[in-house]
C-alpha cells in the first residue's frame, strides 16, 4: 500500500521507569529497561522525526521526570517549531522550578497530568505505589502539581484512564477540572501490559460504556462544565455505535465530541477500508528503540514488533518493517465476523486489530467488545 510516507503521530517512551506501579499501566512500567537510549541517542531521533515530518509527538513513559536528562530532551524537543508537543506525567516529581522551566523553556508543550480520581480514595483505585498500596499519599502532591502548572500558565490537561473501577467518579472529576479551568480528557481503557493481568477488573463492557458516552454526551450539551471535556477511545465504533443506535448522527458526534473517523480523510480513505490507523499514521517508540503500531500497545510485545530504530533510523523501519506492510495492506473483507457487511462499516472499518489480537483472535478475528459482533 502507497501512503503515509513518514508517521504522523508517535507516543515515545522516554523511559518504563516509574515511581508509581497502576494496575491499568499498557507498558507494565515501573524498573527501566536494561538498554534505554541516551540522551544523544533520543535527540537524534527526535530531530529525524521532525525532519520526517512527525506533527504529534507525546513524550510519555514510565514517568519521563525520572529521567535526569528529562529537562536536556523537552528542550532539544522544542527547539522545533510547528509541532503539537506533549509531555505526559504522574504529576509526583514535578517542583516548582520545574513548573517554572516548562514555562520558560518549553512554553509549546503541553504538560498532561494523569489523575484517575476525584478525590485521594478514588484517585488510589487504579494508581498504585511501588509498594502496591493505594497512592491515596500522593494525590495531594499531584493536585498541588496542577496549581502550579495553572498558577504559571502553562498548558496542561487532565487525563483520566476510564475502567469498570472507576467510570462512576468521572463526572465528578469533570466538575473538579471545571473549576481549575482546565481540560479533562477521558481515555477509554485498553488492556495491555500491566492492564492486561488486570483485565476482568476493568475492561468495561460495552452496556456500561455505552450508558456513561449517551450520559456524558447529553451533559456535553446542555452543563457548562463539561465544554472542555474530551474522550479518546481506541477505535471509532466505540464512539459512534452507542450515539448512532441513540439518534445521533456521525456529524452529531464531530460537533459535540469533535471526533471523527480516519474514514473521513479522503487521503486515507483512498488507501484503504480499515478505521484502525495504527502504522499507517501512528506509531509508538519504546524507551530501547522498538518501534510499534500505536501507543496502546508499546513496549514489550514481541508479537507487535515493527523493527528499532538503532538499526538504520526511524524511517527505514517505517518504510520496511514487514509487520507494518501486513498492517497496512489489511481489507476490511479480510476482517471476520460481522464486519464486512455492518451498517458502520464505513465509519468503524473493522475495529481494533490489536484488541483482536489481545483477546486470543488474530490479526484478522473481529473486536470482540463490538456489540454487533457479540449478537452474532
Amino acid at each position: 500500500m502507497e501512503g503515509y510516507k513518514s508517521p504522523l503521530f508517535i507516543d515515545f517512551d522516554v523511559t518504563l521507569a516509574c515511581n508509581l506501579r497502576c494496575a491499568h499501566c499498557n507498558v507494565d512500567a515501573g524498573a527501566p529497561l536494561t538498554n534505554e537510549m541516551s540522551c544523544e541517542e533520543i535527540k537524534t531521533l527526535l530531530t529525524e522525526m521532525f525532519d520526517i515530518g512527525v506533527y504529534d509527538l507525546a513524550l510519555t513513559g514510565g514517568e519521563p521526570l525520572t529521567r535526569k536528562d528529562w529537562r536536556e530532551l523537552v528542550i532539544h524537543t522544542h527547539q522545533y517549531p510547528a509541532w503539537k508537543l506533549t509531555l505526559n506525567t504522574n504529576g509526583i516529581l514535578w517542583t516548582e522550578e520545574d513548573v517554572q522551566f516548562m514555562v520558560e523553556n518549553a512554553p509549546h508543550f503541553l504538560v498532561a497530568v494523569s489523575v484517575d480520581g476525584p478525590t485521594a480514595e478514588t484517585y488510589g483505585i487504579l494508581r498504585r505505589t511501588a509498594a502496591g498500596t493505594p497512592a491515596v499519599r500522593e494525590f495531594e502532591k499531584v493536585m498541588h502539581t496542577i496549581h502550579l502548572l495553572k498558577e504559571y500558565g502553562a498548558k496542561y490537561d487532565i487525563n483520566y484512564t476510564i475502567t469498570k473501577k472507576n467510570i462512576e467518579y468521572f463526572f465528578d472529576m469533570v466538575h473538579v477540572v471545571a473549576e481549575l479551568e482546565g481540560q479533562l480528557l477521558g481515555l477509554k481503557f485498553f488492556p495491555y501490559g500491566r492492564g492486561k493481568i488486570n483485565i476482568n477488573e476493568l475492561e468495561l463492557d460495552y452496556n456500561t460504556w455505552a450508558t456513561f458516552l449517551r450520559e456524558a454526551t447529553r451533559l456535553k450539551e446542555e452543563d457548562s462544565a463539561f465544554e472542555k471535556v474530551v474522550m479518546s477511545t481506541p477505535c471509532p465504533w466505540e464512539m459512534y455505535v452507542p450515539l448512532l443506535t441513540d439518534g445521533y448522527t456521525d456529524e452529531d458526534v464531530k460537533r459535540i465530541w469533535g471526533f471523527e473517523t480516519p474514514l473521513k480523510n479522503d487521503y486515507y480513505r483512498m488507501m484503504r477500508d480499515i478505521g484502525c490507523n495504527a502504522g499507517v499514521t501512528s506509531c509508538a517508540l519504546s524507551p530501547d528503540g522498538s518501534v510499534y503500531p500505536c501507543g496502546t500497545v508499546s513496549a514489550k510485545i514481541p508479537p507487535l514488533y515493527c523493527g528499532n530504530i538503532r538499526e538504520g533510523g526511524l524511517l527505514h523501519v517505517w518504510q520496511n518493517s514487514p509487520f507494518l506492510k501486513k498492517l497496512r495492506e489489511l481489507k476490511l473483507s479480510q476482517i471476520e465476523g460481522h464486519c464486512p457487511e455492518c451498517e458502520f462499516k464505513e465509519l468503524c472499518g473493522g475495529g481494533c486489530r490489536a484488541r483482536a489480537l489481545i483477546h486470543g483472535g488474530g490479526l484478522t478475528a473481529h473486536d470482540p467488545l463490538c456489540p454487533l459482533n457479540q449478537k452474532r
